[in-house]
């Protein structure tokens, strides 16, 4: 974060506000907040005393509400990060929001640890999470995401996932299905795209009752996965070979994911995969 980060919480509910102002001021003195009641007070604050580094804005609210609001400061090409505040039931106006350029959530009531977490991210990724993205969802399960490379759209994407609550997913399924979710599509945005934020990705997941299905998209030359040597046959060279090509540590991403998820699956070009893990099994 920076030196002083300037926070607006944008609330029409004086308590809550209150409690959120309250809460973002505890984080410490390199936090100053402003608040507003609703989104046209928002944009008198901002034209008083902006720019800001994140605005924490309510959706249902009176006058201007939370869409509305994150549409006038997308037309003012505003710097701020934003995270929306929403009631369950409203999965479909956080989508638009996410969408809409908002670079987090959270569900009331607001657990203090979540609102802590989401700020702190916010406030250190805030810039890179500006993007816009193309996003498609259907009843039977279809969640899509496209957007330039960037790890801000994978950790969005993670987001979107938790909206769709469908079925409980076990902890052991649940991890494995983050970890390889982290793994692909770090491996597309940093292999695939080589990190070239004009190419895009693609971040598709099909939930069912017995299976989750992956599918990630890059748009470079592809890899032949069976011709990736087994990082574990000899860990120090493969550390260090990672490390004379400036690559973050890891690496192990093709080899974890093969002992994570039941199926996985590469096109011929070898820059699409899709990853299969069922569920419900002993």
């Amino acid at each position: 974060m920076k030196e002083c980060s300037k926070i607006l919480v944008v609330e029409d509910i004086p308590n809550l506000r209150g409690y959120l102002v309250e809460t973002l001021q505890d984080m410490g003195p390199f936090v100053v907040v402003h608040e507003a009641g609703d989104g046209l007070e928002a944009l008198e604050v901002i034209d008083k005393e902006g720019p800001f580094d994140l605005i924490l804005s309510d959706i249902s609210m009176p006058r201007m509400n939370g869409e509305e609001l994150l549409e006038c400061l997308a037309e003012r090409d505003d710097p701020a990060a934003i995270i929306i505040v929403t009631a369950y039931g409203q999965d479909q106006h956080v989508l638009r929001c996410m969408q809409g350029g908002a670079c987090d959530y959270l569900v009331k009531p607001v657990d203090v640890d979540d609102l802590v977490v989401s700020v702190t991210n916010a406030l250190q990724h805030g810039p890179m999470k500006r993007i816009r993205m193309d996003v498609s969802y259907d009843q039977e399960g279809w969640f899509e995401i496209t957007a330039q490379s960037d790890y801000s759209v994978l950790y969005r994407f993670r987001r979107f996932l938790s909206l769709l609550d469908m079925f409980s997913l076990s902890e052991k399924d649940a991890e494995g299905i983050r970890l390889a979710l982290e793994e692909l599509g770090r491996n597309a945005i940093e292999w695939g795209n080589q990190g070239d934020p004009t190419k895009r990705v693609r971040f598709g997941c099909r939930i069912l009752p017995t299976k989750v299905i992956i599918q990630i998209a890059d748009e470079g030359s592809g890899f032949i996965p069976e011709e990736v040597p087994d990082p574990t046959a000899d860990p120090i060279a493969h550390m260090d070979n990672r490390k004379s090509l400036g690559k973050r540590m890891g690496g192990y991403g093709v080899h974890l994911i093969r002992h994570m998820m039941d199926k996985l699956v590469y096109n011929e070009r070898g820059n699409v995969v899709v990853a299969i893990k069922y569920l419900n099994q002993e």
